[in-house]
């Protein structure tokens, strides 16, 4: 069972890759979606009950009523009531639970009741998320979680040696990439029908655009090299007006995740234009893997986990004029004969990076952990 807090369709990131990679190892799995409290808002085309998602792998949403203080065990006991039902209904009887979201921290005593043993796989620094409210509060559940924890796993360093401090059972297990998926970019020579007009060098950040994506750095880019094409793929939520004064950055809104390779095969530089703060000090770009998947030349920010782990295969920038030099030297790789070994070297690294080895390293986890068989696991 897993507990997340990204919608199943949304962004196909590191919890749906988990949970999918276990169904197609044979588990059953059910992917709670965060908690949806009861109210007028709710949109229509995402309040089902529960839907099959693909073999073995069950999508549900929970309803309970959003009330807080005294009442807030009331929505606690609802909550479980409902999460049982789905349980009996499926015919599903879960061993485990991997959690990303702290949100389910009202199910953690519920959860230990019914004898499951527990996963967090944390995935960001949640306390460091600009819209947070109450940083105190989100620590105070996520270290509930973590203690309750048979293991812990953790997307960066500095998480797991955070984490680590609360319950020693933690596990470095970055980020990884859907090989196969990405490095299909590789064989495409179509071009998507909103690229045709882009004139190389065509540089690209594809992902969702949030505050911890540096807008001004882009701009700054954009604003240097009027004769690069610069193309955004994916979702902005931030910086949407800067981003459109600038004549030659063109953004193409999301898209679906099948077609993700075909905008990567013909973009000629990929960015991690990430700014450095405390959220981003422990984040692992799933993008990288991506990008480096398809042989394509990347320029990060300084993130510990890209310089640490990848700089042999992607320019670091020290400062926002190193990352536009930078991006220089790679968009010339496209006017020369290319590299072969290097671009050999960016696309091996994303193969020993796969999700099917993530799942592979948590599944042994939660069956040493656990002790239990393999077919009992989610």
């Amino acid at each position: 069972m897993v507990v997340a807090a990204l919608p199943w369709g949304f962004l196909w990131q590191r919890p749906q890759q988990i949970a999918s990679g276990l169904a197609i190892k044979g588990h059953r799995v059910i992917y709670f979606q965060n908690p949806t409290y009861l109210k007028t808002s709710i949109k229509i085309n995402n309040s089902f009950l529960t839907r099959e998602a693909m073999q073995n792998l069950y999508v549900a949403n929970l309803f309970p009523p959003p009330f807080f203080g005294k009442l807030r065990v009331v929505t606690e006991k609802l909550g479980f009531l409902l999460f049982k039902t789905y349980l009996r209904w499926l015919s599903i009887k879960p061993d485990v639970v991997i959690i990303y979201s702290l949100m389910y921290d009202f199910l953690l005593g519920p959860m230990k009741s019914m004898g499951l043993r527990i996963l967090y796989d944390c995935i960001d620094d949640h306390s460091a998320f600009s819209g947070t409210s109450d940083v105190s509060k989100v620590l105070k559940a996520e270290e509930r979680i973590v203690k309750e924890s048979a293991v812990v796993t953790a997307t960066s360093r500095n998480l797991c040696e955070r984490l680590s401090k609360t319950n020693p059972n933690c596990h470095y297990v970055p980020n990884a990439v859907d090989f196969d998926h990405f490095h299909k970019a590789t064989r495409i020579t179509e071009k998507p029908k909103d690229m045709q007009h882009l004139k190389p060098p065509i540089i690209g950040f594809i992902g969702a655009i949030y505050d911890w994506i540096d807008i001004g750095l882009i701009c700054k880019l954009a604003q240097t090299h009027p004769d690069y094409s610069i193309i955004i793929v994916g979702p902005i939520e931030y910086g949407q007006e800067r981003l459109r004064k600038q004549q030659n950055i063109t953004t193409v809104g999301a898209k679906p995740y099948s077609l993700l390779p075909h905008y990567l095969a013909h973009v000629d530089v990929c960015l991690i234009p990430f700014k450095i703060n405390r959220l981003t000090l422990a984040a692992n770009p799933i993008k990288l893997y991506e990008y480096l998947a398809a042989g394509k030349p990347v320029v990060s920010t300084p993130l510990p986990e890209v310089r640490d782990n990848a700089s042999h295969v992607a320019m670091i920038a020290d400062d926002a004029d190193d990352f536009i030099r930078k991006v220089e030297t790679a968009a010339n790789e496209t006017k020369n004969p290319k590299d072969r070994g290097l671009i050999q070297e960016r696309i091996n690294f994303a193969k020993n990076n796969s999700w099917k080895a993530r799942v592979d390293t948590i599944e042994k986890l939660l069956e040493h952990s656990a002790n239990l068989p393999s077919h009992h696991m989610t």
